[in-house]
């Protein structure tokens, strides 16, 4: 008999326990956020989906050797002057989201953006092509600075 009492007691001490933190949290404003129409607000080192600027991209295939899954695709057509960058595809399939194929770009043209929601419904979708093969871009140095690409400028010696 005593421990029937004992356990009414109980349930009713966890069941005002619980409408307690119940309550506490009523009067609290909510942090839920209508998505897409509001977003978060992403830290400042945020690596989220990688974008190029393919005016500033020479085609140097360092982003790609430096990539450890493979998932840049950069094909090139020419030698020389005459070289041409004919794809740049990035497989958004295998991404980790490292951020180690901006490290080495000699014109900042590779960047991880703040972008990361792109849902979709077919995976072959998540390849991503920068380059148009009916519109390549050139390679050579001299050659873009003539098709108003960028060009890194070389700083001169005031000695």
């Amino acid at each position: 008999m005593r421990q029937y009492f004992a356990d009414i007691w109980h349930a009713l001490m966890s069941t005002f326990q619980g409408m307690g933190i119940t309550i506490k949290h009523v009067v609290k404003k909510p942090v839920t956020l209508q998505y897409p129409d509001e977003r978060w607000v992403l830290p400042e080192r945020f690596r989220g989906f990688v974008h190029l600027d393919t005016n500033r991209c020479n085609a140097c295939l360092q982003c790609a050797k430096a990539c450890p899954v493979s998932c840049i695709y950069i094909d090139t057509e020419g030698k020389g002057v005459d070289r041409y960058m004919t794809r740049y595809a990035v497989d958004f399939n295998k991404c980790i989201w490292c951020g180690l194929c901006n490290e080495p770009c000699p014109t900042n043209a590779i960047t991880m953006s703040h972008d990361y929601d792109h849902a979709l419904y077919f995976r072959q979708k998540l390849v991503y092509e920068f380059v148009s093969p009916e519109r390549p871009i050139p390679t050579h140095k001299q050659k873009r600075a003539e098709m108003g690409f960028f060009v890194e400028e070389e700083e001169e010696d005031h000695g």
